[in-house]
């Protein structure tokens, strides 16, 4: 069950016997009542369940650097050649964000918890065990909040294969995600092959890398979170893919080049509460949290998380493409 409470903590919010806790989000939705990101974009990384795969720690790609892919405003993020690396994300920090400029990626100080913010701390975790002990749907929500709870800000991992497979906002973002890198992997070889048109005689393999996508915004394509466990543990996020695409000639006269791609969609996420905002599921405000970051009895952080897949189609063909988990050594 739940890390037990050292030290400092409880939580704010009017506290209510087990049977009604087990009604209650323990997590307030960390975004705002419309389905819109509170960040630009979010960032995570992490420890949890699976280990975040190598892709994950790729270095920031500054503006410009690589050859851009010519996708002609057809995809939703800008592609570069060359491996996997990650674009520059913005996060903003919740409570502790600088009043004077919303773009400070330094929190402001903490103040000295009192205390009832000591106490509110610990009706917020007797929440927590309860929402464990009777919200099993809120799995992922509740590893969430307690890492805010005790993690003392260190980054963490979570389990986006199950945001994409459980939440149908997730398999659309996976399905758009996964479009959106096929574009830029035919836009890619289209290039390749006007440069050299004797390429297109033998098989060609080249790595693609794309720009950050918000997730939870105005883009239908790549809608926020629909169940309330998603909606808690991630809210609005950020997305940024990276490939690599084999492209093999057609074995007969007028025939379409086969695609095959490793696709990883990298998923980030900066979990906090942020002010003037509330739970989409409860209406309960932010600040019964915020106050916690604001105190230093819980912390803000960052979580990553990724999925892997084995995407093969003719070009031309996107949308019947094949798409298949790579296990990357998960049980």
């Amino acid at each position: 069950m739940g890390t037990p409470i050292t030290g400092s903590t409880p939580k704010k919010v009017t506290y209510r016997p087990p049977e009604d806790t087990s009604q209650t989000r323990t997590a307030e939705e960390k975004k705002p009542a419309v389905a819109t990101a509170s960040d630009e974009f979010e960032k995570s990384r992490a420890e949890g369940r699976y280990p975040p795969v190598a892709l994950n720690a790729a270095t920031p790609l500054p503006p410009g650097t690589g050859t851009p892919v010519p996708t002609n405003g057809t995809t939703s993020a800008r592609y570069e050649v060359g491996p996997a690396r990650r674009p520059p994300i913005h996060h903003d920090n919740g409570f502790l964000q600088n009043p004077n400029n919303p773009r400070d990626p330094n929190p402001i100080p903490t103040r000295e918890p009192s205390f009832a913010d000591r106490l509110a701390k610990g009706k917020w975790a007797v929440k927590l065990e309860a929402a464990r002990q009777f919200r099993p749907d809120l799995r992922d929500a509740t590893d969430a909040y307690a890492h805010f709870l005790s993690g003392n800000g260190r980054d963490r991992t979570f389990d986006y294969e199950r945001f994409v497979t459980q939440d149908e906002s997730g398999k659309k973002v996976l399905k758009s995600a996964t479009q959106d890198t096929q574009k830029a992997a035919e836009a890619q070889y289209a290039a390749m092959i006007a440069r050299d048109p004797s390429l297109a005689g033998r098989p060609v393999t080249f790595q693609i890398t794309g720009g950050a996508i918000g997730v939870g915004g105005n883009d239908g394509r790549f809608p926020y979170p629909q169940t309330e466990n998603w909606r808690k543990a991630i809210g609005g996020h950020s997305i940024w893919n990276s490939a690599t695409v084999t492209v093999t000639p057609p074995t007969t006269p007028g025939g379409k080049p086969s695609f095959s791609m490793d696709m990883t969609v990298h998923a980030e996420d900066r979990y906090n509460f942020n002010p003037n905002q509330k739970d989409i599921d409860t209406g309960i405000p932010d600040s019964e949290n915020g106050r916690f970051e604001q105190t230093g009895l819980a912390h803000q952080y960052t979580q990553t998380g990724s999925v892997q897949r084995r995407v093969s189609w003719s070009q031309g063909d996107i949308e019947n493409a094949t798409s298949t988990p790579i296990n990357n050594g998960r049980r």
